[in-house]
């Protein structure tokens, strides 16, 4: 029977009069017989399309020669023809309902009873009850749930959902027309938080006003805390404000309270929440005073980009401002800027003219994903002098006093071509030297000139490779001159100036705020505008090319390999030195020194080229060794495999001034008073070594071994396995055959191994020459060049030892950690910084290392270091968590590093202790511990309690 009605009027097709008499008796003794009430059948969906007007009172009957109710072939329609007469206030679309029990219809009164889990739908609203009744002459729905005789339980309560809000009550009443609603016992989510409310009005704007109501974020019916107010209205999806409140922790009231509260929330969306970032608070005994940290406003722009803009203030006037966005770009890029601007006051009372600090900084980086053939990356950290000494709370930065930055940008031409261009600003915050450099390069893969696009079968001389490889540097820095300790470090004097007050060559190359910087001592002037035109006047331009040439392969036999080789690289320069000696020096400070003389700099600017060429050959083959065994349990064989290689190498000697590069200088020896001759880099003062030709062979073994074994089953996909024994054991060392003396290089060794998943690695060096003892050496005594297999003192001492053994158990490995209810950029975030989050997932974890060295120069005592490190957490229930970070010094015998850390999942609160009783004595920084008690929801961050003690400042409660 179809249920469907339509209150309206019809235009009716041209019938005679006794038709349509006819047709209305019977209508009418149909209507009057169904107002007594009809019983429908259990589960049957009776889905009721209607259009209501203000002025109907009573439903039609359904015209059974309309098309669009029942075609041809007997199926249902559910098409309706518009209504030329249809009245603006009437209902927007129809209202479909059901009832899994049954339906009982009083069409005169039009009233539907639904019985077992019923559902009405009005567009994008819906409300589910075990019981619903529906007024079509109000245009009204009440529901309400019904008592189980078993359990003697409500059951089935409503359940009214608009859009994306949802709202579960004891009892609803809603108008369709008006849209407004009378809901009795609510519970409701709005964002991060939960309202419960005992009567709740809603009005056509979606606002809600609740009597007696209470905001938490425990998702609990009961929940373990809770702000109870006499009143709340949840304006739209934008906030909820609340009357005079008071909070209750467990039901217990406490004196915590207000005359009102104002509490924003947005609905879960992608580009996150907009709202305001409470500050903490804390003290500097012998600081700033007490002071408000971190307070402000994030601005959630897009789902692209975020701003967090704070503020700082404290009890002596200072203050601060900043500014940190983070941005994504899916499959893109990512990035982070933060800019920070601080003005410090002086905390000395006693001083009547405090000092005022200006200091800021600003840090940029930008990290593309690999796509297309061009990249652009940036890392920037520029900040003022004394920025992070006073304005730093990470301990990295504030023992640090050098930061730099750099912007990269990268494109490749086709297979072929490759290109670059860098930025670099480097910046040493005691001496106050700043360096700017522009990088560029340009490169040319290796190319096959002489290899035909078409040939079948390769000629030697197609074998025939050669690529380019340039790159400048354009730099400018107010480090104008060598400081004076660069110049005491010279194996020669300079002819300059001298400042006469800087007696004590100890003290710091270093300046303060208040006075000016010596040229004559640092070198160093102000990064400004007014230097400017010195700072670019002593600005350096330096390139440097390559020509990499690969020669034929050349095959000995069968099994060797014989690789010619040949490069050519050099310099080219802006700047080049002339150095003439003067027998006197005026600048010196007595007679006797003034009669040593001094070297006289000359610098000539222009474009220079110098140049450097070698040639090599290297031989190389691998042999096979394979040892076979029978009924010897699981293991069927071992294999060694020995890669020896041999190469021939030569390279001139470009410090000879044959070649222009370097000069030597006749000068005054300051101890012997004789003259000597010391050889300079015509473009490089500071370099001063005499060099020489080297030719010699290079000598390498690297051996791997590995064994064969049965799988442990029968039944397993492959009979057999194999397991890496010895990963990589290695020997290597090389003679120059141009040396004067010691041409046999210190033999290295070096060993890799994975036993039982653990990573084992051993490295050292064995020196073959004798010493003796000498008072001129010190404690290491004298190198003789002598090796010690030829004087019978055996074949080598072992001057250098290295091993480490680590391991890491982690059942389930290392995955990234992926969440569907994460955005991409919060799952990066995560991943980055995956040691700052509780992954209740890992029941445990435990990683160690332990580190040997050893290290003997001569005859000198060995230096050892013995010592090891751990870290491990355990979950011991799904809500606690326990972390721990130590290690011990054999040789000190001392404990390193010790951290511990306590995580409580407490619901909607949680726990977090951590513990430092043993750090570093450095920068007078000792043990410190932070507990927190808080809220989780983000909403009621700063509900909490907090204590800590650190190196920097005194919290408080």
């Amino acid at each position: 029977m179809d249920n469907s009605y339509r209150t309206g009027k019809y235009n009716f097709l041209s019938l005679s009069k006794k038709v349509l008499l006819l047709i209305g008796t019977m209508f009418v003794l149909g209507f009057a017989y169904s107002a007594n009430a009809q019983r429908l059948l259990k589960g049957k969906d009776n889905s009721k399309s209607t259009k209501t007007t203000a002025t109907s009172t009573k439903a039609l009957p359904v015209d059974t020669l309309r098309k669009n109710n029942l075609d041809s072939l007997g199926k249902k329609g559910t098409k309706t023809v518009p209504d030329s007469l249809k009245k603006p206030d009437e209902l927007e679309t129809t209202v479909q309902y059901m009832a899994e029990d049954s339906t009982i219809m009083d069409t005169e009164k039009q009233i539907v009873y639904l019985y077992g889990d019923a559902k009405v739908t009005y567009g994008n609203i819906s409300l589910q009850a075990d019981f619903i009744k529906l007024n079509w002459a109000i245009n009204q729905v009440d529901a309400h749930g019904t008592m189980d005789s078993t359990t003697k339980k409500v059951k089935g309560k409503p359940v009214f959902k608009q859009g994306s809000d949802e709202y579960n009550a004891d009892e609803i009443k809603y108008n369709f027309k008006s849209r407004k609603a009378l809901i009795q016992g609510i519970v409701t989510q709005q964002g991060e938080g939960y309202v419960q409310g005992k009567k709740v009005k809603k009005d056509d704007e979606d606002n809600l006003y609740i009597r007696n109501a209470i905001y938490t974020t425990c998702n609990l019916a009961q929940p373990h805390f809770h702000i109870n107010a006499s009143k709340i209205k949840i304006v739209g999806k934008k906030e909820i404000v609340a009357g005079p409140f008071h909070v209750e922790l467990n039901n217990i009231p406490l004196p915590i309270g207000l005359p009102f509260g104002f509490f924003p929330y947005r609905p879960p969306q992608e580009s996150g929440t907009s709202g305001i970032l409470m500050p903490t608070y804390g003290e500097e005994p012998s600081g700033r005073g007490f002071y408000l940290r971190d307070g402000g406003y994030y601005f959630a722009i897009s789902p692209n980009i975020g701003v967090r803009a704070t503020g700082e203030i404290y009890a002596n006037g200072s203050w601060g401002l900043g500014a940190n966005s983070q941005y994504v770009k899916r499959y893109r890029y990512s990035g982070n800027f933060n800019l920070q601007y601080r003005k410090g006051i002086s905390a000395d009372e006693s001083t009547l003219n405090p000092t005022v600090r200006n200091d800021f900084s600003i840090q940029w980086s930008h990290s593309p994903q690999s796509r297309g053939n061009s990249s652009f990356s940036a890392s920037v950290n520029v900040v003022s002098n004394s920025y992070n000494q006073y304005n730093s709370f990470v301990t990295s930065n504030y023992t640090s006093n050098a930061t730099n930055s750099s912007v990269q940008y990268s494109k490749n031409f086709g297979q072929t071509i490759r290109t670059g261009a860098s930025m670099n600003i480097s910046q040493n915050t005691t001496t106050k030297e700043i360096t700017s450099a522009i990088n560029y390069n340009f490169g040319l893969n290796q190319i096959q000139p002489f290899k035909k696009k078409k040939a079948v079968t390769e000629r030697l001389i197609d074998q025939f490779r050669f690529g380019l490889d340039f790159t400048g540097s354009t730099s400018i820095t107010n480090k104008v001159a060598l400081d004076n300790r660069s110049y005491l470090s010279l194996p020669y004097t300079v002819y300059r100036r001298v400042d006469p007050t800087d007696t004590d060559l100890n003290k710091p190359v270093t300046v303060t705020n208040s006075t000016s910087t010596n040229l004559e001592r640092d070198g160093v002037i102000g990064f400004n505008f007014a230097n400017l035109g010195t700072i670019l006047s002593k600005g350096q331009t330096k390139m440097q090319y390559s020509i990499p040439i690969s020669l034929p392969n050349i095959k000995l036999g069968r099994y060797i390999n014989l690789t010619p080789g040949m490069s050519l690289s050099g310099n080219v320069y802006t700047r080049k030195y002339n150095y003439q000696f003067l027998n006197f020096n005026n600048y010196a400070t007595s007679d006797s020194l003034r009669r040593l003389g001094a070297v006289k700099i000359d610098t000539t600017n222009g474009s220079f080229i110098d140049y450097q060429y070698a040639f090599t050959m290297s031989m190389n083959t691998r042999l096979y060794g394979t040892l076979n065994f029978k009924n010897f349990g699981r293991l069927a064989g071992i294999r060694h495999v020995m890669t020896p290689s041999v190469s021939v190498s030569y390279t001139p000697d470009f410090t000879d001034t044959k070649y222009g590069f370097y000069q030597d200088v006749v000068l005054t020896n300051s101890s012997t008073g004789k003259k000597d001759t010391l050889r300079i880099s015509s473009f490089n003062p500071t370099l001063t070594n005499v060099g020489s030709r080297s030719g010699g062979i290079n000598f390498s073994l690297n051996n791997t071994i590995e064994a064969k074994v049965k799988a442990k089953s029968d039944t397993a996909a492959k009979e057999f396995e194999k397991i890496t024994i010895i990963d990589n054991l290695s020997l290597s060392t090389n003679y120059n055959f141009f040396a004067t003396k010691y041409k046999l290089a210190p033999v290295s060794f070096g060993a890799t191994s994975r036993v039982k998943k653990f990573d084992v690695n051993i490295g050292g060096t064995l020196d073959p020459y004798v010493y003796q003892v000498n008072s001129n050496y010190g404690s290491v005594g004298e190198q003789l060049d002598e090796y010690m297999f030829s004087t019978g003192k055996g074949l080598a001492n072992l001057s250098a030892f290295n091993m480490s053994v680590s391991k890491s158990f982690k059942p389930g490995g290392n995955k990234p950690k992926t969440s569907a209810n994460g955005t991409e950029g919060q799952m990066k975030q995560i991943n980055r910084n995956i040691d700052s989050y509780v992954d209740w997932s890992v029941p445990w974890e435990f990683q160690f290392s332990y580190q040997y060295n050893y290290a003997k120069r001569g005859l000198a005592p060995a230096v050892t270091v013995s010592a090891v490190t751990f870290s491990g957490s355990v979950k011991m229930t799904e809500k606690w968590d326990f972390k721990v970070q130590s290690g011990y010094d054999f040789i000190n015998k001392g404990v390193s590093l010790t951290n511990i850390s306590i995580h409580r999942d407490l619901h909607c609160w949680e726990m977090q202790f951590n513990w430092t009783p043993a750090a570093s004595p450095l920068y007078g920084r000792g043990g410190s511990y932070s507990f927190d008690l808080r809220v989780k929801s983000s909403l009621l961050q700063e509900l909490k309690l907090s204590r800590r003690r650190s190196f920097y400042d005194s919290g408080g409660f």
